[in-house]
């Protein structure tokens, strides 16, 4: 019997640790709002346009992982407060090509590629 206790005990620290350590973890830049404000900046465009990867290297986006759209949203709001962008922060650079593929941030927002890929173009 004190054999299964132990066991439980040990369930139970290491579940706690995983929650205190969650709880005390930085969150992502890419939040719920941050969608929101991309939503309500540019409506109407293909689900595939409000992806992490508008920001993020990855398809999840974590902290540390942006790509040059991300970085340039980074560079505007400095660093720790891109957490919370507005509708301003993203018009603000839609005239810059943050990726450098030869076509401005607006442009691909509106093409539905990635302002942050160099790899992702519109369509011509």
């Amino acid at each position: 019997m004190s054999h299964r206790g132990s066991g439980y005990r040990g369930f139970v620290v290491v579940g706690f640790s995983v929650v205190v350590a969650c709880s005390l973890a930085r969150p992502a830049w890419a939040t719920l709002g941050n969608f929101k404000t991309l939503k309500e900046a540019y409506p109407g465009k293909d689900a595939k346009s409000y992806s992490c990867k508008i920001c993020h290297l990855n398809a999840i986006g974590k902290k540390g992982e942006l790509n040059a759209y991300g970085l340039a949203l980074q560079k505007l709001k400095g660093e720790g407060n891109a957490k919370v962008l507005t509708a301003d922060d993203l018009r603000a650079i839609e005239k810059d090509d943050a990726d450098g593929d030869g076509m401005s941030n607006l442009d691909e927002i509106n093409a539905g590629t990635a302002p942050g890929d160099p790899a992702s173009v519109p369509q011509q």
